[in-house]
């Protein structure tokens, strides 16, 4: 019996603190979901606004164009059998060319863009030549140099932004590598000095090791983080600089000694290419001074001789 008499004042206890806070508790839900919904349409609004505030292309591209290619994409490797567009997908080689020359694009989307573009120059010169009244002969061979002219084009574009790419991080390399011989001589250790840069600095080589410190605080060792690190770059420059620090690791050598010959090796191997584009300069002015000067000096010596005979003779 006083089993059943505990339970019931129990549950007694339990109704009545029910009953006094179930309108403190719907009040407190009801505000809590107010704050919810203010916090959700501020983040709305806030995402609009800066959508708004992306250029017009920007925009286009990623509310229609984007999407739209992904579609298409998914439709692509759905139907292989119709058309066979992705077969080379995991082509190594193109993978890294569009890594080196910094898109930010997958390989299915990149070969997406080619394909729409090389078509869209095809059925442009297409077009003006039905527009010039061509033969549909010419109209024809218009069109098979257009998608010849875009694949050249894209080519080159990819090989250029590649170039581009690799001569910003020559440049770049020599000021880092000071920057990160004088944060180990402060003290810094060889990660920190990474991090103090990475916060300091922008560019491509800066964003390449930005990778190489989060793989190595995500666990990957210095060695094989630097490794990859020369592999992904592919400058002759930085992979002797990551044999140098690996080198030095391994033998117990002070790193702070290795960074101040590599960064002064590097601003001397940077002085020479200069003094070394700068001694080719007067071969490459030949072939303008060929076509453009030498001509008009002959006019201007010879033009008087060759009206003067014209005159005697004539």
């Amino acid at each position: 019996m006083v089993y059943y008499i505990v339970i019931a004042f129990g549950v007694f206890i339990f109704c009545c603190i029910v009953i006094i806070f179930k309108s403190y508790g719907e009040q407190q839900d009801t505000v809590q979901r107010r704050l919810d919904g203010i916090a959700n349409n501020f983040q709305k609004s806030y995402l609009q606004d800066d959508e708004l505030s992306l250029p017009f292309s920007k925009r286009m591209m990623k509310l229609i164009v984007k999407p739209f290619l992904t579609k298409i994409k998914i439709y692509l490797k759905k139907k292989p059998s119709r058309l066979n567009l992705f077969k080379n997908i995991e082509n190594d080689k193109l993978k890294k060319n569009i890594y080196k020359a910094g898109l930010s694009m997958e390989i299915h989307e990149y070969q997406l863009m080619r394909i729409v573009v090389i078509l869209g120059i095809a059925s442009l010169a297409f077009l003006v030549g039905k527009v010039f009244h061509l033969n549909s002969l010419y109209c024809l061979i218009a069109a098979v140099l257009g998608m010849y002219t875009g694949y050249i084009a894209l080519r080159f574009h990819l090989s250029s932004r590649i170039s581009e790419r690799r001569k910003a991080m020559e440049r770049q390399l020599p000021e880092v590598l000071d920057l990160l011989s004088i944060n180990v001589e402060a003290g810094l250790g060889f990660e920190q000095a990474i991090s103090h840069i990475i916060n300091q600095m922008e560019g491509p080589l800066i964003d390449e090791m930005t990778i190489t410190y989060r793989e190595m605080s995500m666990g990957r060792t210095r060695r094989d983080a630097l490794l990859i690190l020369g592999e992904r770059c592919d400058i002759n420059e930085i992979k002797t600089f990551v044999g140098s620090i690996i080198q030095a690791g391994e033998l117990g050598i002070s790193i702070r000694n290795v960074l101040r010959s590599q960064a002064a090796a590097m601003r001397q191997n940077r002085r020479n290419k200069i003094e070394e584009k700068a001694q080719k300069i007067s071969t490459k002015i030949l072939l303008p001074m060929v076509l453009f000067i030498f001509p008009v000096i002959f006019i201007i010596l010879m033009g008087p001789v060759v009206v003067r005979i014209i005159q005697q003779f004539g």
